[in-house]
């Protein structure tokens, strides 16, 4: 009797990495038995106007350094290292191949669930993932017939939200991992 491998991908900005974004991939990985969660920076999005502020590399590291010690929770480089635009589908297509027997399941906000009709290929890419969605202020319905599932609780903080108070001069304790707190506000890339 072979189990399949259940793995969530759970792309971003993560600009910066926060405990929001933490809360909701162990709360993935609780709720759908999922064997472990790959964090997956991404260099540029495809649909968002603005472009990460901070570097995709101290992204990376703060992503790495936030979760050091979750044995569940990996940190890729994939999308970073990729020339052009991240966009998911690649990506799946990617972790299918390395992982031919597995479950896939895309973490995503509902915020980004509302366009994913804008997504490219997203009906290719709903036939290679189920989509966990956690809600956001004010959660869209559904625009497409995918395979999904709504997380049940909602977290109330966002990486605009910390840019927000780190240009106000405002504390994000209590925001982001404190083995990060420091690094974010010495970087000053969001002053």
């Amino acid at each position: 009797y072979f189990l399949r491998r259940r793995i969530g991908l759970f792309g971003g900005s993560f600009d910066p990495f926060h405990l929001g974004h933490f809360l909701i991939a162990r709360l993935a990985k609780e709720k759908f038995r999922l064997d472990e969660v790959v964090y997956l920076p991404c260099a540029r999005s495809p649909l968002k106007s603005s472009q990460p502020i901070a570097p995709s590399l101290e992204r990376l590291q703060w992503l790495k350094t936030g979760l050091a010690g979750e044995k569940w929770a990996r940190v890729s480089s994939w999308e970073i290292m990729r020339p052009g635009l991240s966009y998911s589908v690649d990506t799946a297509l990617c972790w299918r191949l390395k992982h031919p027997g597995a479950q896939l399941f895309w973490i995503m906000g509902s915020d980004q669930w509302k366009v994913l009709h804008q997504w490219k290929d997203h009906k290719k890419l709903s036939r290679i993932v189920h989509f966990l969605v956690f809600p956001r202020p004010n959660p869209p319905r559904p625009r497409t017939a995918v395979k999904m599932s709504v997380l049940p609780e909602r977290f109330d903080i966002s990486s605009t939200q910390i840019r927000q108070r780190l240009k106000q001069k405002l504390s994000i304790r209590g925001m982001v991992p404190p083995e990060i707190e420091k690094r974010i506000q010495v970087s000053r890339f969001y002053r």
